[in-house]
């Protein structure tokens, strides 16, 4: 047997634009209350006859809104992208670059392989996250699946790269820093640190505590 369970999590009011639409206005930096819908699955039910206990998912949520809340998202591969730093060393925005890109595709992709990482170690391999959606609104929204289910392997149908955001002030690629701070490089099995994050694929700036110290990715 297989049993789904679906959880919505409120990202935040997250900024961003996407440059290669220069057909349209979404080139220019707009924003949109995000939320996340995710569906977990597994063959075995816990002790409650649940799929997940929804009560355990509070580091995964403010892993997930440091990285959207309040925050300026910009793809990693935007000809502005250092003009878009220069607001985040003025204060005037928190940063977070994405570096497979932004959108709801690419957020739901995020999210998708943050939450998977997050329950797999959470419920010892019990629970899988089978698809997330992201919506911007109640008529705009996308979504990632898993290619193969309730496997240890993971493949995305959104993309073959494994990188994943990360906060700019916290997270950046090796030879990347932001205000003179030492930057840290995230992976899709480490969910970020809160604050300011780049991502191998993502960054941010900001700077809060790590929600997940004392796990294997804290």
């Amino acid at each position: 047997m297989r049993f789904t369970s679906n959880k919505v999590i409120e990202l935040g009011s997250a900024a961003f634009r996407q440059w290669r639409s220069t057909h349209s206005h979404c080139q220019y930096i707009h924003g949109y209350n995000l939320t996340a819908n995710i569906t977990f699955e597994c063959n075995e039910l816990d002790d409650k006859n649940w799929v997940m206990d929804f009560g355990g998912l509070k580091d995964l949520k403010a892993t997930l809104q440091n990285t959207f809340d309040h925050k300026l998202v910009v793809a990693g591969d935007d000809p502005e992208i250092e003009t878009l730093r220069k607001l985040d060393s003025m204060g005037l925005a928190q940063v977070v670059i994405l570096y497979e890109g932004v959108g709801c595709e690419r957020f739901a992709q995020y999210v998708l392989k943050t939450a998977d990482t997050y329950i797999d170690e959470a419920t010892e391999g019990r629970v899988r996250v089978q698809s997330v959606q992201i919506n911007e609104h109640d008529k705009n929204f996308a979504t990632c699946y898993r290619n193969t289910t309730l496997e240890k392997e993971l493949t995305f149908t959104a993309s073959s790269s494994d990188t994943v955001a990360q906060p700019i002030n916290i997270i950046a690629q090796n030879d990347m820093s932001v205000n003179e701070q030492p930057v840290q490089e995230q992976s899709p099995t480490a969910p970020q640190k809160q604050g300011a994050t780049v991502n191998t694929n993502q960054t941010k700036t900001g700077g809060m505590g790590n929600p997940f110290a004392g796990t294997s990715w804290g």
